[in-house]
């Protein structure tokens, strides 16, 4: 019964919510499943950003600078959607269903953008490249179609990114000291393949997209994160996961929010009147080594 007990980690629970055991949950084999959703998405994404200018200025007869726009526009709003995958998971779906949600989003539009360097209807006809100003450029419904996978590439990016780090790291419990050092392999591995993945789209996809076909390219791009998803949820039983807390960005703001509601509040001569929340660990404790922050915050409440 001891035994049972240590094995046992408060702040996690299992696929059935009930507390996590580590002995049958967490560790390498949920991490490795981890690991390979976010080597696939690298490769995928990497495959299908690192050739599209070209795919924009051959196929869709777009010009040189629009191509470049739309593609740097998806890559930063990709980036960007990560703070609102991160606040999403953190807040309402957990980082669980946001990676799963996210990497079907996220192949979804690799599939409609296989479909479309597959049926003619979805780009204009090919032309002779040295008649680029008679060439069609493509129609609406076509950059419609081409819009729609892109930026649903970008949201499944945003998600993933925001959240597949923070998963891999709650297979391993921190209190653990075996599991604490295994976390640091974990990252190495991490990076090891975020790089791996970028190394074979731009090598490996680049060659089969120029060579082969784009269609085959892309293809493999979607194959590769609907494969992904599945040895994702495969491991379902064996993850270990984290209760919603909230936002960390939420907190800080309503941090923000009441220092500004009580500005004008006289301090009280001891710190000891201070309220102190000595039962959570991970609470700082009072010091005085930053005592000019409270000159500067005076200073600031007199333009306020």
């Amino acid at each position: 019964m001891e035994e049972k007990k240590e094995s046992l980690i408060s702040d996690a629970v299992d696929y059935t919510g009930s507390i996590a055991d580590r002995t049958t949950t967490g560790g390498w084999v949920s991490a490795t499943l981890i690991l390979g959703i976010e080597a696939c998405e690298r490769f995928s994404t990497m495959g299908i950003i690192i050739n599209l200018v070209t795919y924009l200025i051959g196929t869709m007869h777009l010009s040189s600078a629009t191509s470049a726009n739309i593609v740097t526009t998806s890559g930063g709003s990709s980036f960007l959607l990560c703070l609102v995958g991160g606040y999403v998971a953190d807040s309402f779906l957990g980082r669980y269903w946001t990676i799963v949600i996210s990497a079907a989003i996220h192949a979804l539009g690799s599939g409609i953008l296989t479909i479309s360097t597959i049926l003619p209807q979805l780009r204009p006809p090919p032309c002779n490249p040295a008649l680029s100003d008679k060439c069609e450029k493509a129609n609406s419904l076509q950059m419609g179609v081409l819009y729609t996978a892109i930026y649903l590439n970008a949201v499944g990016i945003g998600g993933i990114k925001s959240t597949v780090s923070g998963f891999g790291t709650d297979q391993f419990d921190q209190k653990d000291k075996k599991e604490k050092s295994q976390m640091a392999h974990f990252f190495n591995r991490f990076y090891f393949l975020i790089s791996a993945g970028t190394l074979l789209a731009v090598t490996v996809l680049v060659y089969i997209e120029d060579d082969v076909g784009r269609s085959w390219g892309y293809g493999i791009c979607s194959s590769a994160m609907v494969v992904a998803i599945f040895a994702f949820l495969s491991g379902t039983r064996k993850y270990r996961y984290k209760k919603c807390v909230g936002s960390p960005v939420v907190q800080v703001l309503r941090v923000l929010a009441a220092a500004m509601k009580k500005r004008k509040l006289e301090f009280p001569s001891s710190v000891g009147l201070l309220y102190e929340d000595a039962s959570q660990e991970s609470r700082i404790c009072h010091t005085d080594r930053f005592w000019y922050v409270l000159s500067l915050w005076k200073l600031a409440c007199c333009f306020l």
